[in-house]
């Protein structure tokens, strides 16, 4: 299973500091592994209201460590949840799916949210056997138990 990409993306509404968002998008990942600076598109939302979108993009080992970051810091109870509900959040092409909560994000506590999140979308290069294979790839990454220093161990704990 290797990272291709990740892109992390949220929408800033009109009565939101966009720089708070940037901040709590970069909680989810370390500042040394963006590549570029954020891209902004602004909006109208359905109602004609003012938003926008920010969009953070990492390619290649950057994305990797990334994704294994987020493997690391995500509480154990939503590393179940993700465990549990991988067929849901893994699309056709074998992208992952993620949405963590924004507002925890902005307090340095990572959590799963589908609600007003910060979208997360991690890309794998393909294989012959895209579905299945990817799936439990991934089951395996986030099974590993980790010490109280965030570390693999040996054992498992559950």
């Amino acid at each position: 299973m290797q990272v291709v990409s990740a892109r992390i993306s949220a929408i800033v509404h009109a009565t939101e500091n966009p720089e708070k968002v940037i901040y709590a998008m970069r909680q989810a990942c370390p500042q040394e592994l963006f590549q570029s600076k954020p891209e902004r598109r602004g909006l109208k939302g359905h109602y004609g209201n003012e938003i926008s979108t920010v969009t953070l993009s990492l390619r290649g080992r950057p994305a990797g460590l990334f994704f294994s970051h987020l493997s690391r810091i995500l509480p154990s109870v939503d590393r179940e949840t993700l465990l549990n509900d991988l067929d849901t959040r893994l699309d056709e092409e074998g992208r992952l799916h993620l949405r963590l909560d924004k507002e925890e994000c902005f307090r340095g506590a990572l959590r799963l949210k589908d609600k007003d999140p910060i979208k997360i979308l991690v890309s794998f290069q393909k294989s012959s056997d895209p579905g299945l294979r990817l799936a439990e790839d991934i089951r395996q990454f986030l099974d590993i138990p980790l010490d109280h220093n965030g570390s693999p161990s040996d054992a498992k704990v559950r």
